[in-house]
């Protein structure tokens, strides 16, 4: 059906359109309370936003659309299908891992502070949300430096037989090893939930009271104990920065526009202090800063995050009570979108706004001093290209076992984690660095030719050996016109005299290495790189030794669950020990039932009886 045609059949309901190029691709995805008015305007020559629905409909062939409901339905459609898409003129808010909160598992018998990027509806309380790790570390590290809860996680919690070196030194009072009761327990994670809340004074009033308590009743090692918790409560009370004039949970939103780029700033309120503050950077593809905001509220709350009960923005958003009754619902409370015309929360958009256009400037000025900084590598190594495209290899291993390499990758000055790639050695099993490499490289680019998919600058972790090892590889597949170099350290650090180790920078055209400045740009840059690369090597390597160590082989026998386990540990006291036991032993001391205990038993002796029946074969 022609696109006029389809113009004139639109349905007077609610739903969503999709506008579609001549290639029959998305471009675009929008949702109406009323499809046909809604679509229709498009085409209109009154319209205030000419200029941008000009340039929209200029490339749209063909429209479809589907119905719904309710124009809610509608709204949670739409962000759907911009995350199936990804429309070239739709904004595309791409933050699912962007948001950390802290979850308390309130309903189980000893919780503790887990980090989480999802907010599930299961009974647990979350804090946050927090836009670095970096916050959520110093958080953690504060409750678990004053108040004395577990620190293991889980799969270590429910192993444990003895409690750990944090009980030794005061800072867990082993719960899991049922050396504290739940009441005495549960009362520490209420000081933890005072603290995750901002109410440290609050919780110095409750410490106050058990301190005295505990100084009445002649126990002054405890009162000591509380006395330095609340000191160092005392101290760090400042930590909240802004308060309003209630203590409300609050999501306030700035923006600032330069040329068709947008910058919004999120600041995150929690009972009335700023817990932290997000940004976010993307073009407006052609749209009003009305329909940015309205598709950015929309997204960026279609995400698991937590619900504030007031939404403040610096724009008047169509869908303003139409969010509220969605957010309402999934918040299960009453949520307010506001745009404030006076008083303290006008205040507060302008502080956003303010951080936006900050964000702009250091934003500007990073990607100024990024492309300087290429630039500036292109001429001091004598490069063919600028690197635009940098791919940088590592291996790791321990005596050559569970070896392997990892290769990231940095576009335009920036990590591309999309394209970051890890590799299990599969044909070196001993210390062979130069042959894992040599593998790692192969199968790379070897792909990498068929497809045409060549970086700008090639960059190992190594001196002359591994540039060598490199250097073959593109005399094997043909590579020619690429950079190659390699980053190594040279002189030894001597702490005595205050020297650091330098680096060294090799290339194949160079006769001599080049030893930049440690503070320059250029080793600074190249250093952040390398130190990538080995972060993603060892969190591999790690990945597979713990799955290689931590694997029990009890683990391997039908029956045999965690508290067999545990109490099995408890009385043999290692695998070792219960591989050494007879069956009637494992029957009688670890009280189990004779077939789980010659399960067991056969499972752990099986390799044994392998060879021994293999010898008997032979004879």
């Amino acid at each position: 059906m022609k696109l006029t045609n389809k113009l004139k059949n639109l349905p007077d309901s609610p739903g969503v359109y999709l506008m579609k190029n001549a290639k029959h691709k998305v471009i675009y995805v929008g949702k109406a309370k009323n499809l046909r008015h809604r679509v229709r305007s498009y085409f209109q020559r009154e319209r205030d936003d000419r200029a941008y629905t000009e340039y929209l409909v200029r490339h749209v062939a063909d429209i479809d659309f589907v119905l719904t409901e309710t124009e809610k339905e509608a709204l949670i459609l739409e962000n759907n299908l911009i995350k199936q898409f990804k429309p070239r003129f739709n904004i595309n808010l791409r933050d699912d891992k962007t948001f950390i909160s802290i979850k308390l598992e309130v309903n189980t018998k000893f919780p503790y502070p887990k980090v989480v990027r999802q907010i599930e509806n299961d009974g647990a309380r979350y804090f946050g949300p927090y836009a670095s790790a970096r916050a959520v570390r110093e958080t953690l590290r504060y409750i678990h430096d004053i108040i004395p809860i577990r620190k293991c996680p889980d799969t270590v919690f429910k192993k444990r037989v003895k409690p750990c070196l944090y009980y030794q030194i005061h800072k867990c009072l082993g719960p899991c090893c049922d050396l504290v009761d739940e009441v005495t327990y549960r009362g520490l994670i209420d000081q933890v939930e005072l603290i995750l809340k901002g109410k440290q004074e609050d919780l110095l009033t409750v410490l106050k009271e058990q301190m005295l308590e505990e100084s009445k009743a002649l126990r002054y090692e405890k009162a000591a104990k509380i006395r330095d918790r609340i000191r160092a409560i005392e101290e760090t009370v400042e930590k909240q920065k802004i308060h309003s004039m209630t203590f409300v949970d609050r999501d306030v939103f700035g923006y600032y526009l330069a040329g068709n780029e947008m910058w919004i700033e999120v600041m995150f309120i929690r009972s009335g202090n700023m817990e932290d503050i997000a940004s976010y950077h993307f073009p407006t593809n052609h749209n009003t800063i009305e329909e940015v905001f309205r598709s950015f509220l929309n997204q960026f709350y279609s995400q698991t995050r937590f619900i504030p009960a007031e939404v403040i923005t610096p724009v008047e958003s169509a869908d303003s009570r139409l969010l509220e009754e969605w957010l309402a619902e999934k918040k299960g409370k009453k949520v307010v979108v506001i745009n404030p015309k006076r008083g303290d929360k006008v205040r507060l958009v302008e502080m956003a706004q303010k951080n936006a256009e900050n964000a702009c400037r250091v934003s500007q000025t990073y990607e100024g001093d990024l492309a300087r900084t290429l630039v500036s590598l292109k001429e001091t190594l004598g490069l063919r290209h600028i690197p635009e495209r940098i791919e940088c290899f590592d291996i790791s291993n321990i005596s050559g076992k569970q070896a392997v390499g990892s290769m990231i990758t940095f576009e335009k000055g920036k990590p591309n984690k999309a394209r970051y790639r890890r590799f299990r050695i599969k044909t070196v099993g001993q210390i062979d660095d130069y042959a894992m490499m040599r593998e790692v490289l192969t199968r790379r680019y070897t792909r990498a030719v068929q497809e045409d998919d060549l970086p700008n600058l090639i960059m190992v972790d190594g001196g002359k050996g591994q540039m060598g090892v490199a250097l073959k590889i593109f005399d094997e597949l043909a590579i020619g016109n690429v950079d190659l170099i390699a980053l190594a350290k040279g002189k030894k650090e001597n702490p005595i005299l205050g020297e650091k180790a330098g680096e060294q920078i090799f290339a194949p055209w160079m006769q001599d290495p080049v030893a930049l400045s440690p503070s320059s740009p250029e080793l600074l840059f190249l250093d952040k790189i390398r130190d990538e690369a080995h972060r993603f090597a060892i969190a591999y390597h790690r990945k597979l030794r713990h799955r290689e160590y931590y694997t029990s082989p009890l683990d391997e026998i039908p029956g045999i669950g965690i508290a067999r386990k545990k109490k099995l540990i408890k009385c043999f006291g290692s695998i070792e020990g219960i591989r050494n036991a007879t069956i009637e032993q494992l029957a009688e001391i670890g009280k189990l039932p004779a077939k789980y205990a010659a399960e067991i038993f056969h499972s752990l002796h099986k390799a044994e009886t392998s060879i021994a029946e293999a010898a008997n074969q032979c004879e």
